[in-house]
């Protein structure tokens, strides 16, 4: 039996439960512990610690934890982050799962019970913070052609009915990041090897800007390419099947979290753009656990 394997049997061996909060750590002991500790004290739900190959002594931290704390914990292999949502919501037999990112704090009660009322409703699919921006600059910074954030759910934090997931999972939908390139309308294939050109010198000024009119007509994109972060993919299956998400808005996303934004990455590899430096927030992280949790935190992140 593989490890995959093997973590989707101990998935579907926990009980069924109404709603479990999710926390996947991957060598972040320190800020999986702050995101778990607000999960027992503010999520009022189970809390289940999925530990992905982590390389920090994260399991042997944790079980300690759990001699004082009740929640669960399991083993998974490292995988990108959206291939392991697929997974989760494949395996789980619970109604609803709570996504709490690793570097995600809950800082009140008053939130997850708005989640949950919020997500009742049968149009849908769950219940968080709608993350949407029209533009973006990434790829090759010489790029002319601006891209577009497709909208999808505030992965960080987000309620979501397994149901509705897991048939799209089934339809071969997926929780991964892609990117669509549309530069040049007529093929997706072709446009994604003409936007290379970017990263050649002599070829960097040549501009498709005249394409826009038919990228719009064909695709309803005037984008040179639309970046499907983790879950977009999802959120727009999930909207193709009738479903939305309900999002609160202000003034809950403000009030009620604080998230470090990006912890993870930057932990499993160095130096990663729009990622926090782990060294960063650590003493306010460590202060944190000392002062409202009473846990004396680890000597390394």
């Amino acid at each position: 039996m593989t490890t995959a394997d093997a973590f989707a049997q101990a998935m579907r061996a926990l009980p069924p439960l109404p709603a479990r909060a999710i926390i996947i750590n991957c060598s972040t002991r320190v800020f999986t512990t702050l995101a778990l500790m607000s999960a027992l004290r503010h999520a009022g739900m189970p809390v289940l610690v999925i530990d992905c190959a982590s390389t920090d002594d994260s399991l042997s931290w944790l079980r300690g934890l759990q001699r004082a704390h009740t929640f669960d914990l399991l083993e998974a292999p490292l995988r990108p982050h959206g291939a392991t949502l697929d997974r989760i919501f494949l395996a789980s037999r619970d109604e609803s799962l709570l996504l709490v990112d690793s570097d995600l704090e809950l800082r009140n009660g008053d939130l997850v019970p708005e989640l949950r009322a919020a997500a009742s409703a049968d149009e849908c699919y769950g219940g968080g913070f709608l993350h949407s921006d029209p533009t973006c600059s990434i790829g090759p910074a010489t790029a002319r052609e601006r891209g577009r954030y497709a909208d999808r759910m505030w992965i960080p934090l987000v309620w979501m009915k397994t149901a509705p997931v897991r048939q799209a999972l089934q339809q071969g939908h997926s929780f991964l990041h892609a990117r669509d390139y549309f530069e040049f309308p007529w093929s997706r294939a072709l446009s994604r090897w003409i936007y290379q050109r970017y990263r050649l010198p002599l070829l960097r000024r040549i501009s498709l800007a005249s394409l826009r009119d038919a990228r719009q007509r064909l695709h309803g994109e005037r984008a040179a390419f639309v970046d499907f972060d983790t879950g977009a993919r999802m959120h727009a299956a999930l909207q193709a099947q009738g479903l939305r998400l309900a999002d609160l808005g202000e003034p809950h996303w403000s009030q009620s979290v604080h998230h470090y934004h990006g912890i993870t990455r930057a932990t499993l590899q160095a130096g990663k753009p729009n990622a926090t430096d782990p060294r960063d927030p650590r003493a306010e992280v460590d202060s944190r656990l000392r002062t409202l949790y009473g846990i004396d935190p680890p000597g390394d992140a």
